[in-house]
Order: structure tokens, then C-alpha cells, then sequence
């Protein structure tokens, strides 16, 4: 009885953990790191995260990322806060993971944040988001030879809807700039 059971759930077992696991699989499969040509991380800082540094890329950005990230960001590396891969504190980031992945590539940091503004409109106006942030790379010789982020430019989204994610909008205009610099 105890072998029918197990053979009974094993298939769903192996269904929820592939379901659970597989985006991570999948993504390390159709970015393999040794692709990477350089790497960027992501802080949101706003009232979403109750103004908490986040690094790592929000539930829209991670679907867009995962669907077209590859195709649209060829030699382009998304680099979490730490080994997990996922969503941590800028506080709980580790630096020498970070170091390294990165090793002597260039490594962009794209720090935003999200506001709801009130766009009006022929009906009196409606509240959107809107993204906005600084592109920033890595200088080792920044800070006396300790390294720091040196602020290239501003990045913002144009898109001031409802119906997409500003979010999403950004981070594609930031990976633009970032493969414009880098000549990919």
C-alpha cells in the first residue's frame, strides 16, 4: 500500500517541484553564465518594497526577463544579490559571490523606483506608474581604489499606463542602453 501511494505521487511531486524549479533551470539553460559578457543587477527602492533596497527583479520584470530577456539582451547577465538567485535586501547581498561571477566584466547596476502619478486625460484624468532610475557601472578605482557604482545616466520609461508595467518598460530601455554601451 505504502509502494502505491509513493509510486502515486511521485509523478506529482516531480510536476510541483519541476513547477517550482523549472523557471530557474530553464533560465540557467538559456543563459548559461559563460554566454555573459556583461552582467547587471537591478534595485527597486520605492513604496512597493516599503523603501527597502531590493535587488533582483520584480514578479513583472522576472516574466518579461524569462520570456524574452535571451533574445532581447543577447551576452547581457542578470546577477542577484546572492548564490540563491533570488529577491533579497541590498543589506543581505553578498559581495564576494558577486565578485565572483563578475570577475573583470563590466557589471551595470540599474537602480529605480515606481510612482503612481495622475495623468489627465479627455475624462478628467486617470492615476498610471511611471519608472524611474540611474544607470550605473562598476569602477574598481572609484572610492580610492575600493570600487563604487559611477552613475552613467538617467533611465525612465516614456509609458504612462495602466494596462503594462512600467517596471518592465525600464528595465527594456536600460538593457537597450547598457547593450548600446557595451557595443553588443
Amino acid at each position: 500500500m505504502i509502494f502505491i501511494m509513493n509510486t502515486y505521487w511521485f509523478p506529482i511531486a516531480l510536476a510541483i517541484f519541476g513547477f517550482l524549479v523549472g523557471p530557474q533551470l530553464t533560465f540557467a539553460r538559456s543563459n548559461p553564465q559563460q554566454d555573459c559578457r556583461i552582467y547587471f543587477t537591478v534595485i527597486e527602492r520605492d513604496e512597493e518594497t516599503s523603501n527597502l533596497s531590493m535587488v533582483g527583479l520584480n514578479r513583472h520584470q522576472q516574466e518579461w526577463y524569462e520570456k524574452h530577456g535571451a533574445k532581447e539582451a543577447p551576452g547581457l547577465c542578470l546577477l542577484n544579490g546572492n548564490a540563491t538567485d533570488t529577491r533579497v535586501t541590498l543589506e543581505n547581498s553578498d559581495e564576494k559571490y558577486v565578485e565572483s561571477m563578475v570577475g573583470t566584466k563590466p557589471f551595470y547596476s540599474i537602480a529605480w523606483e515606481q510612482h503612481r502619478v495622475f495623468v489627465p486625460d479627455d475624462q478628467g484624468g486617470h492615476y498610471a506608474y511611471r519608472a524611474t532610475g540611474v544607470l550605473s557601472i562598476w569602477n574598481s578605482a572609484a572610492k580610492g581604489g575600493n570600487g563604487d557604482f559611477v552613475a552613467l545616466s538617467p533611465v525612465h520609461n516614456t509609458n504612462r499606463t495602466i494596462l503594462s508595467s512600467s517596471s518592465v518598460s525600464l528595465l527594456k530601455d536600460a538593457l537597450k542602453e547598457i547593450a548600446k554601451r557595451g557595443s553588443i
